[in-house]
């Protein structure tokens, strides 16, 4: 019997949840970048704000994902996420 409060499988889900979760912020704030960006002082303060807010928001959004599923277990999704559905359907 284990002593671990949290399972393997949940610590590993919980960060590869973060690990998305805080790409796909980061991924929504790519389309800032293209912005052509004046070189002035206030601007890069402003650019530089943005950024930071920007990882910010994708570490906390991690977070999020990583907390809500150590807390509620494996989302059947993922579970499910590994398995080759076409494979499955033939096989029963």
């Amino acid at each position: 019997m284990s002593n671990q409060i949290i399972p393997a499988s949940v610590k590993l889900a919980a960060k590869r949840g973060f690990v998305r979760t805080a790409f796909q912020s980061l991924a929504s704030a790519i389309p800032i970048t293209a912005i052509v960006i004046p070189v002035t002082g206030d601007a890069l303060l402003g650019v530089g704000l943005g950024a930071a807010g920007a990882l910010v928001t994708a570490v906390l959004a991690g977070t999020s994902s990583a907390l809500d599923i150590t807390w509620r277990g494996i989302p059947e999704d993922y579970t499910n996420a590994g398995v080759d559905q076409s494979f499955a359907a033939h096989a029963g």
